[in-house]
Formats: structure tokens, C-alpha cells, sequence
């Protein structure tokens, strides 16, 4: 599964470009003249950062305020539980003049004797008559039980001030927990591709969030540094080096690392047997049946037979067999004694008073798909069109069973047979190999007649992938310089990938760092009693909490990926303070962190239970998974090349000669980089998510581009109105010019800003940030298209709706930029 960044294989990378620092106050419209014109009645409160929570409370203490004379009840005391039933209305409800709701059956209790619709009209009708003293309201009309209020365009307009100069969008204080997210992780020596982009998009808009709502941020990478993929690689670069003469050297600087992902992907496939032989099941031979007979034993399963087996050319063996679909004549997968099946030795067995030596294998044993049966005869019959007959029991029977049918009917459908599970397929080895009694699968389908052994040859290939990586390990000066060297190459190339998507570090962990002092923390638990020893092995007994036994430390004394997290989180809770840690990593890895956690909890460490692992799903393409294989792995370097090419096609081209080259490739930069990020982040994490170029660099629907022209929109009609180019002065604003039911809406939207943000790290899940700043866009272009700023009629409709749209572009460019996405101010 070659796009999910995983644990168990160790994708892990780090790198230290830096985010920008904590966002100041942005001044990219400066309208302080009309800002300083603004409406007085407009500064008499400061919004909070939930200016709809606000409202909401408001509509409740007017409520609490007209119950008291409407129907004579003092509800004071049930204010929060009034304020907490008051809804905010969505987009279709709006539409009818209903920005909130509130159901009275939330104050029939308190109100004995009436019924929730005539508590409606009552405090409808007395509510109505208070509009125009209310704070808030601007009228109240009554739905069944139900109050629903429209708000004035005076409070609603005070979104727009706390936007411009308020500090509405402004991060807040770091008061909170220090949270220490780690994401990314790719291996050295594995070239970075597209799906390694979600994990580096989700990571790092993460620490921007938490960041924005008050949290200390440590983001971290964690390098899988060590460890057989390195042997192998390294393996395969010395192999290949020793045949071609090749110097290593001569490699361009910006395709090293993908070269080095070369020589990995080419290690995989030179140590799969398959590469050898069509046949690859060592230690399998053919052996031909000579007889089979029933089981004589009473009680046996119906399905045993007794096969007398040419194992040999001079040899026969006895197998009770289980399985189906072989005969007489037949050559069959055959695992002689001695050998191992699923971790278990193959050994002369009983099989109630037939001794039976070996194994006859199925398909699925040898990892072969079942070959379909041919259809029965009876099913080739039922195929064919029936004869159109009456059912059994008439017409008239027909309509007293009814539809389905029933017991009188007998018109109805046949009970569903339960599909028989039928005993699984004995392999048969193709005729086309040429069988012979005894002879190695392997060898059968040979495919380079010039190596004498496949087995040998695979297991002498592993021998030298281990003597790399024990040279590695034992500091041998050749493989730790060759080992060094590349692994630079490695970070390089990451370290520039991350610069390139504004992905921040603040510190790097290494796997290698770990390794030693994570097993010594092992051994020193287990002298603790915290852990156990069994057979030799260090492991945690987590079967009481459903989480199985995790093994700590093997009987050889090799550490595990667990026994490195467990050190990791310790450097990670004493050394950096970490009150809540965050992993962002494949849903493959669930199982392991549950362990590990659990084992931290075990250790006496408090912020165990804060330790959260985030695991999503792959990145797949409109066809299937990616395979390196098949050749369908998108590397960096090519979809960087991929984006290019189309923004350059959709966007870009016609501002050649225009714009200077540097502007054109930062642009092309940006929008490559919003194109990703937001195809990543705008999906619920868990879910798969499919790659598609055309769709995701679209110029309409919800893509990054999309949103960020919709900013570039609003940046326009500023540098238009600073140029002159309107039919009139500046003037001063007065919201009651925002008129629209669309302004309404957009206002009431952006009043949702925070809440969007909280929720959004609450579940540690970046998708309705995009949903959010998307329908904004989407709203702001129809706005743009109805509404002509330069031709406004006076000067205060132009301040006005320049101050609106700056609200507007403010909104989309701090949403886009929590998503790791940077604006463009022209585009």
C-alpha cells in the first residue's frame, strides 16, 4: 500500500523550514477614513468571537424580558437552558426572513396551562411590538410552536467591523495546553509521492489550528532513519554500482532522492522470488496422485480422502486430504514433512487411524486465487427463460398472499438456499510447466535458465541484505559512510519538498537516536514489574483492556517499532513538556498506538491519556490503488511537473509578457500548492481520497483555486476603487445599505467563523474548514456578479460595500490560510 505513510513501514521524515510566524494584524485594506466614519451606534458594543452565540443569548434575554409581561412568568432562571434552545436557521430557512428559531415546547414547563403554539403567539405578538427599541431584532414572526426572529441588519453589520478592524480573525493568546503534533514521517531512502502529501497537508494544518485557538505548538517529524529498507536499498545501489561501474556521484543533485527510491523499489523486486519463477512457493514440489479412496473411518468428515501421493521418483506418501478438485493423474502443490505451514512445522500425523505424511495445498495456501467452478448443469438450465406460467396458487391465490406471497397464495419468492461452503481447491500445477514427481515448484517455472537455484539464489540475495545491515549496525566505516551520505541526500530532498508546501518543523526525531536507549527503558521496566518476561521476551499483558500482548523486547533482545515510540513519548512528555501529543498517522497503525498509549498509562504518565493518534485513509487514484509495480505511483517531481504544466494551461499562459517570471512562478507555485493541500483537507480524514488533476485544479467547485480567485476578486475591487476608477467618493458606511437577503446571509456565515475552528479542532478533522471557506467563495462570487462596487450611487454605498467585500476577502484569506493555503493578490 505504497500511498500510506505508515508506522510498520517506518515512513517517517522530517525537515526544519518554518512557517511564518503568528499572523499580525492584516492590513492588506487599509480603509481607516472609512472606519473612522462608521456608523456611532455601531461602537456602542465589541462583538465576541461568536457573534451568533451573542445573538443567540440576546433573542433569550428578550424572550426571558417579554414572558415576564406577555404571560406574567419570570423564567430568569431558566435563561441559559432558553439561550441553548435558540437555533441558528440554515441557508433554506433564512430565505424567509429566519436567521433563528426557538420551539416554545422549551417553556411549556414553566408555563402551566398553555399549550406550546398559543406561548408562541402570545410572546410573538408582544415581541413584534418591541422590535424597534430590541437591541437585536428586527422582527418576529410566530410558525406553529415555533418563535423565529430575523436580526437587524445593525447587529449583523458589526460582523463586518469586528472583521476590518475588530481583531475577529485574530489568533488567539497561547494560553492553552502545549501540544506536540507529530506528522510526516516519510522513510530516508524512499522516494516521496502523492499520497505521502495528505499526511504533510493534515499535519501541518493541524499545528496551524491549534496554534490560531491558544495552544503551544511543537510540530515534529520522526525519521525512519534505520532499518532494513536502508540495508536493501543500500543493498541494491552496491549490486548495481558493481555491474554498471556506475559513479554514484554523477547523480543530479534534485533527483537523488528519487534515484535512491529507485534502487529501493529495484531491491523489493530483485528479492521477490517472483521475479525468478512464475511458481514462487519454495520449499513446494509436485507430486502425482495415484489413487484416492474414502476415509474408512466412521466418524471422519465426509470431505477427508486418502491420496496416495508420487512424492519421488522413488517415493510414496499418504495424505489425508480435506480439499477438492483434483483426480487421478494429476500433479499437486505438495509441502513435505519437515517444512513449515503457517508458523508450524509439518510433522506425520493421526487423522483418526491413517497416518498422513505431509501437506496437499490449496490455492489459498500457496496465495493463488481460487480458480471458479464450472457452472453446474442446473444452473446452465436455470439460465435460460422460463415459460411464462401462472404461479402455483392462481390468481386468486396471488392477490391473498399478496406482493410477496403467502401461505394461501403460494404465489410467493422461493426461500434463499444458504450457499454451500464447499472445502477449499487443491492447486494443480499446469501441465504447460512439465511436471515431474519431486521437483521444486520453483524451478518449474524458472524463468532465466542461467541461475541454477531459485531458492538459493533468493536466499543467498537475503544473506547479503543482512550482511548490510549488520555492517550498518556494527559501524562498519564503508556501509555507515555509503548509509550517511545517502540519507543526506534523502533529508535534502524532503527538507526542500517541505519549504516548497510552507510545512513547518520546529524539531526533528530520528529513529536511530531511539534505538539503544529504548531497550534499555524496556529492561529497566521490566526489573520495575511494570512489564513481564515471557519465553525470553519483554511484553505487556493489555488482554484485561481488549488490546492483546504487546511484545516489547524479543527473546534476541531486538527492540520493536512500540519499544521506540514508548522512549520517543518519554523525550517527548520530559524534554519538551508535551501536555497533549498527536500522531498523524495511516489507520493501519490503530492497534499500536492503542498499545502504546496504554503502556505510557502503565508508566505513570498523566498525559497518556491526552495521547491521540489521528489515522486516515489513502490516497488512491480514479482507477484503483496506486502500485509501483504497475508503474502507477505518482512520485513528487512528477506531479509537481503535472501541476504546473495544468495551472500554466488554466491559469497562467495568457499573463506571459504581462506578469515577470518571477510572478508567474510564484503563482504557479501557490496555486499548486492550494490545488493539494485543499484536495487533501477537503474530505472527512478517515476517508479514502481520490487524486484527479482536472477536478482538483477546477476553476469552479470546491478546489483550492476556486477559493482563492474568489479572494483575488476581492483585492481587485479595492486596488480598482484606490485607482479611481469608481463613480464616486468614498463616503462613510451605514449598514442599512446591505440590504440583500445574500449580504444577510454572507454576514450570518462569517459570523460562524470560530465556531468552524473549534469544531474543527475539536475532532482534529480540517474537512468543514474547507466546506466552509468554499460556500463562502461561492456565496462572494454570486455577490460579485450582482453587485457593481465601482458603479455604486453615493459615496456611502460605495464605503459601504468595499468595507463589506474586504470583510468578505478577509474571511476567505484567514480560512485559506489556517489550510496551509497562501492568497494571491492577483490571479
Amino acid at each position: 500500500n505504497v500511498q500510506k505513510p505508515s508506522r510498520e513501514s517506518r515512513c517517517r521524515l522530517a525537515a526544519t523550514c518554518t512557517l511564518p510566524p503568528r499572523r499580525a494584524r492584516d492590513t492588506t485594506f487599509p480603509l481607516r477614513p472609512i472606519e473612522s466614519q462608521s456608523n456611532e451606534s455601531m461602537s456602542e458594543s465589541k462583538l465576541s468571537l461568536t457573534p451568533l452565540e451573542d445573538a443567540k443569548a440576546v433573542v433569550a434575554a428578550e424572550v426571558v424580558e417579554a414572558a415576564k409581561e406577555a404571560l406574567g412568568v419570570d423564567l430568569t432562571e431558566q435563561l441559559p437552558f432558553i439561550s441553548s434552545k435558540v437555533s441558528v436557521a440554515n441557508v433554506h430557512s433564512r430565505r424567509g426572513g429566519t436567521d433563528m428559531a426557538l420551539p416554545c415546547f422549551a417553556l411549556a414547563r414553566s408555563v402551566p396551562g398553555k399549550k406550546p403554539n398559543i406561548i408562541a403567539k402570545e410572546l410573538g405578538e408582544f415581541l413584534k411590538t418591541k422590535c424597534e427599541s430590541s437591541k437585536i431584532m428586527e422582527d418576529v414572526q410566530v410558525a406553529g410552536i415555533y418563535l423565529n426572529f430575523k436580526l437587524s441588519i445593525q447587529f449583523l453589520g458589526k460582523i463586518v467591523s469586528a472583521v476590518n478592524t475588530g481583531g475577529l480573525l485574530d489568533a488567539r493568546e497561547k494560553k492553552k495546553e502545549r501540544v506536540m503534533i507529530e506528522y510526516s514521517q516519510p522513510n530516508t531512502h524512499k522516494a516521496f509521492h502523492v499520497g505521502h502529501m495528505r499526511n504533510a497537508a493534515l499535519g501541518d494544518c493541524l499545528c496551524r489550528l491549534y496554534e490560531f485557538v491558544g495552544h503551544p505548538v511543537v510540530a515534529a517529524n520522526y525519521f525512519g532513519d534505520e532499518g532494513a529498507h536502508i540495508a536493501k536499498c543500500l543493498w541494491k545501489l552496491k549490486r548495481y554500482v558493481k555491474e554498471t561501474k556506475f559513479d554514484i556521484d554523477t547523480v543530479p543533485e534534485k533527483d537523488r532522492a528519487e534515484w535512491l527510491g529507485g534502487m529501493y523499489s529495484g531491491a523489493v523486486a530483485e528479492l521477490d522470488m517472483g521475479a525468478l519463477t512464475a511458481l514462487p512457493f519454495p520449499k513446494v514440489v509436485a507430486a502425482k496422485v495415484l489413487s484416492i479412496s474414502d476415509h474408512s473411518a466412521p466418524d471422519a468428515p465426509k470431505n477427508w480422502h486418502v491420496v496416495q501421493l508420487q512424492t519421488t521418483p522413488d517415493e510414496t506418501q499418504t495424505v489425508v486430504c480435506g480439499g477438492r478438485g483434483y483426480q487421478v493423474g494429476d500433479f499437486v502443490a505438495y509441502l513435505p514433512l519437515g517444512n513449515f505451514l503457517k508458523n508450524k512445522e509439518v510433522v506425520a500425523k493421526d487423522m483418526k487411524g491413517v497416518t498422513s505424511c505431509g501437506v496437499m495445498l490449496a490455492y489459498t495456501e500457496v496465495g493463488v486465487p481460487e480458480p471458479a467452478d464450472p457452472p453446474k448443469p442446473e444452473e446452465k438450465k436455470a439460465e435460460k427463460p422460463a415459460a411464462a406460467e401462472p404461479a402455483a396458487g392462481g390468481k386468486k391465490g396471488g392477490k391473498k398472499g399478496g406482493k410477496k406471497g403467502g401461505k394461501k397464495g403460494g404465489g410467493g419468492s422461493k426461500k434463499k438456499r444458504k450457499k454451500e461452503k464447499l472445502p477449499a481447491k487443491i492447486y494443480i500445477v499446469d501441465a504447460k510447466y512439465k511436471p515431474t514427481a519431486g521437483a521444486k515448484l520453483t524451478e518449474l517455472g524458472k524463468k532465466d535458465a542461467k541461475i541454477e537455484d531459485v531458492e538459493a539464489e533468493i536466499n543467498n540475495r537475503n544473506k547479503e541484505v543482512g550482511d548490510m545491515l549488520r555492517a550498518m549496525e556494527e559501524g562498519e566505516k564503508d556501509a555507515t559512510d555509503l548509509w550517511m551520505k545517502t540519507k543526506k541526500w534523502s533529508l535534502d530532498e524532503f527538507k526542500r519538498i517541505y519549504a516548497w508546501l510552507n510545512c513547518r518543523f520546529d524539531h526533528d526525531f530520528f529513529e536511530s537516536e531511539v534505538s539503544e536507549t529504548s531497550r534499555q527503558l524496556v529492561i529497566d521496566l521490566e526489573k520495575k514489574g511494570i512489564l513481564k518476561m515471557d519465553k525470553g521476551a519483554i511484553c505487556a499483558d493489555l488482554k484485561k483492556d481488549g488490546l492483546g500482548f504487546c511484545i516489547l523486547l524479543k527473546s534476541n533482545g531486538a527492540g520493536l517499532y512500540a519499544t521506540k515510540d514508548l522512549k520517543l513519548a518519554q523525550i517527548k512528555f520530559e524534554q519538551f513538556k508535551i501536555d497533549k501529543s498527536i500522531y498523524v498517522v495511516d489507520a493501519s497503525q490503530s492497534l499500536h498506538f492503542a498499545q502504546v498509549f496504554k503502556v505510557l498509562d502503565m508508566m505513570g504518565y498523566e498525559q497518556a491519556s491526552k495521547c491521540q493518534h489521528l489515522p486516515y485513509g489513502m490516497v488512491i487514484l480514479p482507477n484503483g490503488k496506486m502500485s509501483s509495480r504497475k508503474g502507477t505511483v505518482i512520485f513528487f517531481n512528477a506531479l509537481k511537473q503535472m501541476l504546473n504544466d495544468q495551472l500554466m494551461k488554466e491559469y497562467l499562459e495568457k499573463y506571459k509578457g504581462k506578469w515577470t517570471d518571477e510572478q508567474i512562478l510564484e503563482a504557479q507555485r501557490q496555486l499548486a500548492v492550494g490545488t493539494i493541500k485543499y484536495g487533501m483537507l477537503n474530505h472527512d480524514v478517515a476517508k479514502d481520497v481520490v487524486f484527479e488533476m482536472s477536478k482538483w485544479t477546477a476553476k469552479t467547485g470546491t478546489t483550492g483555486p476556486y477559493s482563492m480567485y474568489a479572494y483575488t476578486r476581492t483585492v481587485g475591487i479595492r486596488t480598482k476603487v484606490e485607482a479611481g476608477e469608481a463613480k464616486c467618493q468614498l463616503g462613510k458606511m451605514d449598514y442599512t445599505l446591505l440590504t440583500t437577503q445574500l449580504e444577510r446571509d454572507i454576514l450570518m456565515h462569517i459570523g460562524n467563523f470560530w465556531p468552524t475552528i473549534n469544531a474543527c479542532v475539536a475532532i482534529n478533522n480540517p474537512s468543514s474548514l474547507c466546506s466552509y471557506v468554499y460556500n463562502l467563495s461561492k456565496m462572494s462570487n454570486t455577490w460579485y456578479e450582482q453587485t457593481h462596487v465601482l458603479g455604486s450611487k453615493t459615496p456611502d454605498e460605495l464605503a459601504t460595500r468595499l468595507a463589506f467585500s474586504q470583510c468578505v476577502g478577509k474571511t476567505i484569506k484567514a480560512s485559506l490560510a489556517l489550510l496551509g493555503i497562501t492568497t494571491l493578490e492577483k490571479m
